[in-house]
């Protein structure tokens, strides 16, 4: 029956994807564990959320997202905007093939193929929590599996755009460029937990724990927790963003005085500028403010059994 069989979504455009050689080892590694598969190349943008309703309206239930947290990104749309299928018959695994490859890294899923293949194997799943953000700018509404935000994180995934052909590398040189030219914005976050109005260089509103090619913005996330981690920081100079660049990547960063962090269950954010970027999971959204709440525990992930939460 289809519903044991994978169905693998492949973004042949994802940065480490080369067609003949990593497509040779992902087929290999399916062959040599016995799991069954079929697969389907994206073919244009967003082609991932037309895939998954057509491979739902054939009978499969399994899925591979092959690519990066954009194509996941996309992937978890579909899944969690179709109403026909019951989520709790689904699974969504990743091999990540990416250049940022976030959300992996909570869920410390390898990026060695056959490793990857394994977890898939295993079947080892967990609920995870997605978040649902809605622009306060336009009609729109899209919901994320990792981390979203507004301010500096949106300015950087706005300028990978251009670099990502630099490959891995290329949100660290973003970041750097963000870093010198970046002006922080003042932003309205309210929340039944929380209000604060401040200046603020970015605003986290965190699942899980790495974003922006492995910046850890946010504090004590538990992805399955039916909370948001939001961490809000304010009043950095530019000297105090140079002194604190290892503290994005390190964590250490949400330790800092001039940033906060709570945790939630919904929460409204107002910009009181027009041009600040939104993002989440690494995709651009738009600009402006949000509104996001947490839907708790809807969505089966194949993650790695060392994923302790």
């Amino acid at each position: 029956m289809r519903k044991n069989i994978w169905f693998l979504i492949v973004n042949p455009t994802s940065g480490s994807f080369s067609r003949k050689r990593k497509w040779t080892q992902i087929t290999a590694a399916f062959e040599a564990n016995n799991l069954p598969y079929t697969f389907e190349f994206t073919t244009k943008p967003q082609h991932e959320y037309e895939l998954v309703l057509k491979a739902l309206a054939a009978g499969y239930r399994k899925f591979v997202s092959v690519g990066g947290d954009g194509t996941l990104h996309h992937i978890v749309n579909g899944l969690m905007q179709q109403q026909k299928v019951s989520r709790t018959e689904i699974k969504l695994a990743v091999i990540p093939l990416g250049t940022g490859n976030d959300w992996v890294k909570t869920h410390q899923i390898s990026k060695n193929i056959a490793k990857a293949v394994q977890i898939i194997k295993e079947e080892h799943t967990i609920f995870q929590d997605i978040g649902k953000l809605s622009l306060l700018s336009e009609a729109t509404t899209v919901y994320f599996n990792n981390v979203a935000g507004l301010g500096f994180d949106g300015y950087v995934v706005k300028r990978n755009e251009k670099l990502k052909f630099l490959g891995a590398i290329s949100f660290l040189v973003s970041t750097v460029l963000g870093l010198i030219r970046y002006k922080s914005s003042k932003f309205s976050i309210r929340s039944k937990e929380k209000e604060i109005t401040s200046t603020s260089l970015l605003t986290i509103v965190g699942i899980c724990q790495y974003s922006g090619g492995g910046m850890q913005l946010t504090k004590d996330v538990d992805p399955v927790d039916g909370l948001f981690d939001v961490s809000v920081a304010k009043n950095f100079t530019l000297w105090n963003l140079l002194k604190n660049v290892l503290g994005l990547f390190n964590g250490a960063i949400v330790n800092h005085s001039e940033v906060e962090t709570f945790k939630t269950s919904s929460v409204r954010i107002d910009t009181f500028q027009e041009n600040v970027y939104v993002q989440a999971d690494g995709e651009l959204l738009g600009m402006g403010g949000f509104t996001a709440e947490v839907l708790p525990n809807v969505l089966p992930f194949v993650v790695s059994k060392l994923t302790k939460f």
